[in-house]
């Protein structure tokens, strides 16, 4: 009897209630800032998970939730729903923006596609494209289920630090342009 009343003394409450009190900030950082996500899987390795093969470690990125979908650009990694899964978050590069052509590799049903206005096309980094679950198996992803950009390695820590997207060289499979978008 003597644990319920010191469990309804009023300290016990108040420190309940200041830590509820910190939900609704967490999760609106969580929405609106950013939040670490763990990278599982090998479909970006060898730029993340580089010791997929050889360890259970896996790589833990910020991702950084603020504007995702402004100023996208092709080599940029990004978190979105996954169009096949949406209770899961993917983790791709962006290879082809809207009015590019790609040519596809299996299991995509078509040999190329021009990506549509408000969409992206994505892959993983792995070069064996049968451990790749992209926009080669669902096809081009709109802009709308992207939720950040993936800014940094924040684990393991002689990994730490700033994705450099900018030096991604491109896809020979993509021919960029290839369809002119006139902006309304």
């Amino acid at each position: 009897m003597a644990f319920f009343r010191s469990f309804a003394s009023r300290p016990t409450w108040l420190m309940l209630g200041s830590m509820i009190s910190y939900v609704p900030i967490y999760l609106t950082f969580r929405d609106l800032v950013g939040e670490p996500i763990g990278i599982s899987g090998p479909s970006m390795y060898p730029f993340l998970n580089t010791d997929y093969n050889s360890s259970l470690e896996k790589d833990v990125v910020w991702v950084s939730k603020m504007s995702p979908t402004k100023a996208l650009q092709r080599g940029q990694i990004v978190a979105f729903w996954s169009p096949n899964n949406p209770e899961k978050m993917a983790v791709k590069r962006i290879v082809a923006m809207e009015g590019d052509e790609v040519r596809t590799r299996k299991p995509y049903p078509f040999p190329a596609e021009v990506v549509p206005i408000g969409h992206v096309w994505m892959e993983g980094d792995n070069p064996d494209g049968t451990k790749n679950m992209d926009s080669n198996t669902y096809g081009p992803v709109s802009i709308n289920l992207i939720v950040g950009k993936v800014k940094a390695v924040i684990f393991p820590w002689p990994k730490m630090g700033f994705i450099r997207w900018e030096d991604y060289k491109g896809s020979p499979r993509v021919t960029e342009n290839k369809v002119r978008i006139i902006p309304r």
